[in-house]
């Protein structure tokens, strides 16, 4: 039960608000705390009624227990006006018994009352409460919305003398991927370029000498002809 109200009593502390600076839409969570006081206003409403159940059954069964009493009260004044003190024992012990059950069942009853009472002196603070963080809600959704309208105005999506727009910064996010993407291509080709020549060196290595050698054959073919 007090945990319920406690909940209420706490919608309005600090605790709040640290978690509503937490949030990137403040306005909507305010919204599900109203909905969460919602529910515990209904709970309230039905702890109340059980606990006016539970009072209206319990004086019920105390009266009942009571008009028991008063017939073993009876029966013991009977016994005694016929001289049968035995019966008239049992019957005085019957009827303490169930005086005694009789007022337990009172003060029982009188505890609901009283737990009747508390719940619905709360349960109307709480929709006191509620009705004004409702009002204070539509106040922030309201406040919200005109610094929402506010900062799309001085933050288009066009762009506008040297502030990029929106569209712009996406634009320019886009070719910076691609260049890099591009740079990414030029050193992967350029890796492949290195990888072919040093192939050519390592295998040319050998025909490199058979030219050499055939220059060198073609060189004394000329000098025999002129000697």
């Amino acid at each position: 039960m007090s945990s319920i109200f406690d909940r209420i009593a706490n919608l309005a502390k600090a605790s709040i608000h640290e978690v509503l600076n937490k949030m990137e839409d403040p306005v909507l969570m305010t919204g599900q705390y109203l909905r969460n006081l919602e529910d515990d206003i209904a709970a309230a409403e039905k702890m109340i009624k059980e606990q006016q159940m539970t009072a209206v059954v319990q004086e019920r069964k105390s009266a009942d227990i009571a008009h028991l009493g008063k017939q073993s009260e009876i029966r013991a004044l009977t016994a005694l006006e016929n001289g049968d003190e035995a019966t008239a024992r049992h019957a005085a012990a019957e009827k303490i018994r169930y005086e005694e059950q009789a007022q337990q069942y009172a003060n029982e009853a009188q505890e609901a009352r009283n737990r009747v009472a508390e719940l619905e002196l709360r349960l109307s603070e709480g929709k006191a409460e509620f009705a004004r963080l409702k009002e204070k809600r539509n106040e922030l959704a309201a406040r919200a919305r005109k610094a929402q309208v506010k900062a799309e105005a001085e933050r288009p999506n066009f762009s506008r003398g040297i502030e990029s727009g929106a569209a712009a910064r996406g634009f320019e996010r886009m070719e910076e991927k691609i260049l890099e993407w591009e740079a990414q291509q030029q050193v992967s080709g350029a890796g492949h370029r290195f990888g072919d020549a040093s192939g050519s060196a390592d295998t040319g290595t050998a025909p490199s000498a058979a030219v050499n050698e055939e220059l060198e054959r073609l060189k004394e073919q000329l000098s025999a002809r002129h000697s």
